[in-house]
């Protein structure tokens, strides 16, 4: 038994700490962006965060193309209305993309911006495969919404199925009482 710390041995001294296990490098991220409040709460977060890691940081958004399949098969759309859909979603797509660019422009940070199309969850996975991402950062969704909101499931999907780490932000539900 030993009551007076004494000089550690060599031995003792080089052995890393045993609670501490080393933090992951983060050296590319991608964030989910579709332009709704919990996915501009991603972005706030990723910038954040890029800024202090000095990451790379990509934003991607998904024109989810299987649920316009779906709903012209179950005769929802008919083929002109998904064409028209999907421009819009374009469209849509780009200006979020040019906000989220602009917005790490304001913090000193350059975001590399992709407009893809196909199932969110596998286009995501695909992307963040591609480049190599370290870690995905993705808007939150709340309990209620999982059974209601396809997104919320393709987003848990992403979450469930990632290679890498997934950061989800979650914000406030206003809608709760």
């Amino acid at each position: 038994m030993r009551f007076f710390s004494k000089k550690p041995q060599e031995s003792e001294s080089r052995s890393p700490a045993p609670d501490k296990p080393p933090l992951p490098s983060v050296r590319r991220m991608l964030v989910v962006v579709d332009g709704s409040r919990p996915a501009l709460d991603a972005v706030d977060y990723a910038i954040a965060l890029a800024t202090r890691l000095y990451c790379e940081l990509i934003a991607a958004f998904v024109i989810d193309t299987a649920i316009m399949d779906y709903l012209l098969q179950m005769r929802i759309l008919v083929k002109d209305e998904r064409e028209d859909f999907e421009q819009d979603l374009e469209k849509k797509g780009r200006n979020t993309l040019a906000r989220v660019r602009s917005q790490g422009e304001a913090h000193g940070i350059e975001i590399e911006t992709i407009l893809c199309k196909g199932r969110l969850h596998q286009t995501i996975l695909q992307t963040a495969r591609d480049l190599k991402v370290d870690t995905i950062v993705i808007g939150g969704w709340h309990e209620g919404s999982t059974l209601k909101d396809s997104s919320s499931v393709e987003r848990q999907l992403v979450l469930d199925q990632a290679e890498c780490p997934v950061i989800v932000i979650k914000t406030p539900d206003t809608n709760k009482h």
